[in-house]
């Protein structure tokens, strides 16, 4: 019988950490040769390496995932996701044969003068981290675009594979990394679904809001761009509170400048790469009375937003998701409900995405029989035109950069109670009349979401 799966929390050792355990290995090198010497055939070097993975908990012969969540707890929508998929692994046999143990670690950003040199520096340190991990089979997770490129060297020069569940910055794909692997669209067809769901909604001006990020510029230039494309009209743009400013600053600006007022603009388009920064946002406005459509992308669809904005003030909130948890599909359906039984709650996009891409790893290893990393990203891509991966975000195949293809996004918009499914499209994106033209892998064309539509928009 496979055992329950064990999930174990890593943190990355500091220097003063990594002197006490050398001092460790030395220590218990010196107590036990003299019990080991007798065993011939090991080689000094082989022992002082079994020592080494003894000081650092790699004695486990089970197969390893590494999960790089970056919530304040660990325990959150990500990391259930992927326990429940590991559990059911374990439940089924493992993979080929083996256990599966995921390891934890938390990654962190540094932001103000100088943030974006610290957070690479941390970024590379816990990536060296998670590679030296005896065992390691893939790595799944990092949230932000910045942390996940990193990362992505890192892996693949270590012939690690790696699933980006979270990044969607449109460079993240175009380093020629072969074993990494985008499980979201990414800003560029994101920002696309939603500014021209906006203005079939009715929406044409826009009060464009995104935090100083590479991402959150990079998702306001894409969503400007489209919208005035199509006839829209950004009233405004600037950014969101940063150090020295509040949001309460901000809404105030909003409110009091004779530049625009209230029924001046429609909606409000916010991208942030901290989703708290966005929650705050949105719960502020909606409590000084701005009760405008506030549209973002992929980080709307979140427990840890809706928890904190409560689920009244969250009403007229739009994002996009891979995930529709009001499909009948039968993989999203029995995931629905494990989930609710195991943590009584609905899953997030999160939850569904650390499920997926566990199961994928399983899948495409029982496919190709072996644990062999470019192998195994060879069948990743070549399933596009064979036989697609299925999982509870629906189909799953990859261009040859490795970004999700050839599969249904969804925009998702809070009633007051729960996200709704309001619109539905294909990956690469199938326009109707209204087109405009991109370059890229997939496709130039972009079509009209209302072509396409699932639900009516309240």
């Amino acid at each position: 019988m496979a055992r329950k799966p064990f999930a174990k929390i890593v943190r990355p050792a500091g220097k003063a950490a990594g002197l006490r355990v050398a001092a460790c290995i030395v220590l218990v090198w010196l107590a036990l040769f003299a019990v080991i010497v007798a065993s011939s055939g090991i080689s000094v070097g082989e022992r002082v390496a079994a020592y080494i993975d003894i000081m650092r908990g790699n004695t486990s012969s089970a197969l390893k995932i590494g999960l790089v969540y970056a919530d304040g707890d660990e325990v959150n929508s990500f990391t259930n996701g992927a326990r429940l998929a590991a559990e059911r692994v374990n439940a089924e046999g493992g993979i080929l044969g083996q256990d599966l143990e995921l390891l934890l670690y938390r990654e962190e950003v540094s932001f103000g003068e100088g943030g974006f040199e610290r957070t690479i520096a941390q970024t590379m340190r816990l990536a060296g981290e998670v590679t030296r991990q005896k065992g390691l089979f893939g790595v799944i997770g990092h949230e932000w675009s910045d942390t996940a490129i990193t990362a992505s060297a890192i892996y693949n020069q270590n012939d690690i594979l790696y699933l980006a569940t979270h990044a969607t910055a449109s460079s993240l794909t175009n380093h020629g990394f072969s074993l990494l692997f985008a499980l979201q669209p990414d800003n560029s067809d994101n920002t696309e679904m939603v500014a021209r769901y906006a203005l079939s909604a009715g929406l044409k001006r826009f009060l464009v809001l995104t935090d100083k990020s590479d991402y959150g510029k990079e998702a306001g230039d894409f969503f400007s761009a489209v919208a005035t494309q199509q006839g829209g009209e950004v009233v405004f743009r600037g950014y969101l509170p940063g150090h020295g400013r509040t949001v309460d600053q901000l809404l105030m600006f909003i409110l009091e400048n004779r530049l625009f007022g209230k029924a001046d603009y429609d909606a409000f388009f916010v991208a942030s790469a901290l989703s708290l920064d966005t929650a705050e946002f949105i719960r502020r406005a909606r409590e000084l009375g701005l009760d405008q459509p506030v549209l973002g992308l992929e980080y709307m669809f979140s427990n840890t937003i809706e928890n904190h904005v409560g689920k009244q003030k969250m009403k007229d909130v739009i994002g996009v998701s891979l995930f529709d948890s009001e499909s009948v599909n039968v993989l999203s359906t029995e995931f629905v409900s494990s989930y609710l039984q195991q943590y009584n709650a609905m899953p997030d996009l999160s939850a569904a995405l650390g499920y997926d891409a566990v199961m994928l790893l399983k899948e495409v290893t029982e496919r190709t029989g072996t644990l062999d990393a470019g192998r195994i990203a060879d069948a990743l891509k070549v399933a596009r035109y064979g036989v697609p991966f299925e999982g509870v975000t629906g189909k799953i195949v990859f261009n040859t950069k490795g970004l999700i293809t050839d599969t249904d996004v969804f925009v998702v918009r809070h009633d007051g109670t729960r996200f709704q499914t309001v619109a539905s499209y294909r990956k690469p994106l199938e326009w109707s009349s209204d087109v405009i033209e991109r370059g890229g892998d997939d496709s130039a064309l972009m079509p009209d979401p209302a072509a396409n539509k699932e639900h009516t928009v309240p």
